[in-house]
């Protein structure tokens, strides 16, 4: 890009310029010293002369605008006009007249406004293959401000490099401000870069806002779905429309997550409290739980409408999906779920939430005066009460107490008691859930990445996004498993642990080892004996508050012959972990090895299949491209450190890149650079993203004016159409979604601290409700029993207070909580509260 003049060539210019009014104009790697505008100056194309003229500008601190200009005929002819889009859109190389003015120049209209009537102004045209300037006035009314050029609009720009560098860390999570202070630390103060904070915005923004205004949102989801497929041919999808082809839900799961889904598929939980998007529409995961005990996705969909039938259609897709049913599903106590699942998964076990039981029994019995009498018998009913018999007694003694047999929450919890009640789920497998916290847990982890403001197709890259951090955890754990073993003390004289040590992973081996430091205040006593079935009762001693003593006692059936092993715990049928009981009992019959049923496959740290699986968001040969990214980033700091030490190094270094550039294009089968027309942009930014000056960072083909004036007619009738906005007529506040807290409810931020006091009052309450019961009060009169010979039978513990009583108390052993969230290795702490 270059200059000459008709009269005069360009050294005879610059004769008697000074120096300090001599400007620098860079053009293709070339640096020319040029002076100031005249009338006579010719350059090749309108783009030069507009380049040129801005240069100018910014060099003496002021801004101008293209006041008029004339499209060439030959351009008129293939469309393009001053009110086009995209390709269509005029541009400076298409002139055949522009004339520039200040951007100060006109009648000032209102108060505040910076016209001043300035008269500054160029006129150039086309003549003869040149543009000529034919007219220029350079004289200005109002003072100039070079010192200040770079914080002009005209002047700001974020180059591609940049922009790509600040979108990344969009999607890591980073703030904007601390986005645009990584960059402004990196480009060495704010002389040297060429945007603000606001700049910076904008951009992320227009991006954000970009998938709206291309095609349809929802028919660009259906083109992402497509890609998917093509790129793995196990990619499922689908996209339900109604009547009207506007979208209502949507499924999907790659092909790694449905690999996950056949090995830890068996028990998934399903939450809705996530709207994702613009539209309002919830995000819906499946989640379950992988062998290192951490929260995985099987599949995802957007729910337009919470109701039956969509829910239906949901659960159905998941079906086709994964081909098998799970065996086990944990919702929250909604309606139209629960309806779905008996429609779709008939047979399957459906459990109810357990900590959203406890929170609707504070939000509906909370107002009565003895409620924290109720709160008490109810929670030691829970979680201390495991047998069916035992707990169906306890809660129908506190209804005939506090006289609520008639309807209400306690009568419809009673009805529905098989779904949620520990004593009723103990036996069956649950990989130690009893809530939907991981779901909810998991919607946390996507709000940190997904805001209100973005589409579905923007919605969809950032659930990717999402996924790719989940994998990276789980390949980081299995590398920490093999490579990191956990630092606990093996215990080789218990074969459990002794065996288990070898197969499990670190997470669920810790648990292993909770439960064999358990032994130290267990002990077994054989009561009978029928062939190779063995009867044992388990007598535990259990630590709480105020250093006093607690037992409990179990049952245990041991069958040597057959290798059947069972405690009326369930711990093992739970969570899949043998217990304390059992191992004691193996203890005292000498068991030689562990039998195989109960070695779980679904804790074990062997290598599965679907870890070797391609996805959009992980590659398992990921390593080999990034080696080839490593060495070209040291080949290109190292080549480009070279090229600052001085002149001939960055000239030679220019001249090596510009033969090297056009080698590879050839190679590669492209030519984008290095050739004018229509594609005159600099090769080294060919995605500069400038603010709303010269060049606009919002481009026209992204205002709404626009887009209805460049859109296409459809003609495929079966084409998914967006959904309506919902944005201000979001989901109201229900009991199932609505925040916790209240005067009964509380905050779990300000737990209260439980005295002595109220733990006696509260023992003495439990035992005057439940002492009548046979059962309890039999179980009682074997912990009195147990309590004044159990020094005699069990080691005495080095964490056990001397000042503690032999006096036996009833037990309030929690065995419902979710053992798979937490690994405290605290021998005292054996079982908590919810």
């Amino acid at each position: 890009m270059a200059w000459v003049d008709l009269n005069e060539s360009v050294p005879d210019l610059n004769e008697n310029v000074p120096e300090s009014s001599q400007y620098r104009l860079i053009t293709d790697g070339q640096e020319v010293i040029v002076n100031p505008p005249s009338v006579g100056m010719c350059f090749t194309t309108g783009h030069e002369f507009f380049e040129f003229c801005q240069l100018y500008a910014f060099k003496e601190g002021f801004e101008m605008f293209i006041k008029s200009n004339k499209l060439k005929k030959e351009y008129k002819e293939k469309g393009v006009s001053k009110s086009g889009v995209g390709k269509y859109e005029a541009k400076p190389h298409m002139m055949e007249l522009i004339r520039l003015k200040c951007k100060k120049g006109g009648v000032k209209k209102g108060v505040g406004s910076n016209v001043t009537g300035c008269k500054m102004n160029i006129y150039g045209v086309s003549r003869d293959g040149l543009f000529t300037i034919l007219t220029c006035d350079l004289q200005h009314n109002h003072p100039l401000n070079p010192d200040c050029s770079r914080q002009m609009v005209n002047y700001r720009c974020i180059d591609g490099t940049t922009f790509k560098r600040a979108m990344i860390n969009d999607m890591g999570g980073v703030s904007i401000s601390k986005n645009f202070g990584t960059h402004l630390i990196e480009k060495g103060g704010y002389e040297n870069i060429t945007f603000n904070n606001r700049d910076l915005r904008n951009a992320i923004n227009v991006e954000r806002r970009s998938s709206r205004f291309s095609a349809a949102d929802a028919a660009g989801l259906d083109a992402y779905f497509k890609a998917q497929r093509d790129l793995h041919p196990e990619f499922y999808s689908s996209i339900q429309v109604d009547d009207d082809g506007v979208f209502t839900n949507a499924f999907w799961s790659d092909a790694r997550s449905r690999g996950t889904c056949k090995y830890f598929g068996d028990v998934i939980t399903f939450d809705t409290t996530f709207a994702c998007n613009r539209y309002r529409i919830p995000f819906a995961p499946f989640i379950g739980v992988n062998h290192h005990g951490k929260s995985i996705i099987f599949a995802a969909a957007l729910i337009s409408h919470e109701n039956t039938p969509s829910f239906v259609w949901v659960f159905e897709e998941f079906l086709k999906c994964m081909g098998k049913a799970p065996l086990g599903i944990l919702t929250d106590q909604d309606k139209a779920i629960c309806r779905a699942i008996e429609l779709v998964f008939p047979g399957v076990r459906h459990r109810l939430c357990l900590w959203h039981m406890l929170q609707n029994a504070s939000k509906n019995l909370g107002s009565l005066s003895d409620w924290k009498k109720i709160d008490t018998l109810i929670r030691t009913a829970i979680h201390d009460l495991i047998d069916p018999d035992e707990f169906d007694e306890a809660w129908c003694h506190v209804m005939d107490e506090y006289g609520l047999r008639g309807p209400g929450w306690m009568k419809d919890a009673y009805d529905n008691r098989r779904q949620w009640a520990p004593a009723y789920n103990r036996g069956k497998f649950w990989a130690g859930m009893s809530s939907t916290q991981r779901s909810e847990g998991m919607n946390r982890f996507f709000k940190t990445h997904v805001n209100l403001d973005c589409g579905l197709v923007l919605f969809i890259h950032n659930y990717e996004y999402c996924m790719r951090i989940k994998a990276e955890e789980e390949k980081q754990d299995n590398f920490d498993n093999i490579d990191k073993p956990a630092k606990i003390d093996v215990d080789k004289s218990v074969l459990v642990e002794y065996v288990l040590v070898k197969t499990y992973t670190s997470e669920k081996f810790a648990e292993v080892v909770k439960e064999r430091r358990g032994l130290t205040h267990t002990n077994v006593t054989k009561t009978s004996c029928h062939g190779s079935v063995v009867l044992y009762r388990a007598d535990e001693k259990l630590t709480s508050p105020f250093w006093r003593k607690r037992f409990k006692s179990y049952d245990v059936r041991v069958d040597k012959e057959n290798g059947d092993l069972h405690c009326s715990c369930n711990l093992f049928e739970f969570t899949g972990i043998l217990c304390r009981h059992i191992m004691r009992a193996m203890d005292v019959e000498d068991f030689q090895f562990v039998p195989e049923k109960y070695i779980l496959q679904r804790w074990m740290k062997c290598v599965r299949s679907y870890e070797s699986i391609r996805v959009s968001y992980f590659d398992p040969l990921e390593s080999i491209r990034l080696g080839k990214a490593k060495e070209l980033s040291q080949r290109h700091n190292y080549l480009s450190e070279l090229a600052m030490r001085n002149d001939d190094a960055l000239r030679l270094y220019k001249e090596a890149m510009d033969v090297v550039r056009l080698k590879m294009e050839d190679v590669v089968g492209i030519r984008k650079t290095g050739e004018k027309g229509d594609d005159l942009i600099c090769w080294w930014d060919p995605d500069a993203r400038n603010v709303f000056g010269r060049r606009r960072l919002r481009p026209r083909e992204f205002g709404e004016r626009a887009r209805l004036r460049d859109v296409e007619p459809v003609v495929d009738e079966n084409r998914i159409k967006t959904p309506v906005d919902k944005r201000h007529t979001g989901r109201a506040k229900t009991k199932r979604n609505a925040p916790f807290g209240g005067k009964a409810g509380g905050n779990s931020k300000n737990k209260k601290v439980v005295t002595e006091e109220e733990v006696i009052a509260n023992e003495e309450l439990i035992c005057n409700a439940f002492g009548n019961l046979p059962s309890y009060r039999a179980r009682q009169q074997h912990a009195n029993h147990v309590g004044g010979t159990y020094a005699e039978n069990v080691p005495q513990s080095s964490n056990v207070h001397p000042s503690q009583s032999s006096q036996a108390h009833p037990s309030q052993l929690h065995l419902s909580q979710d053992c798979s969230q937490s690994f405290e290795f605290d021998i005292n702490d054996w079982r908590t509260r919810l």
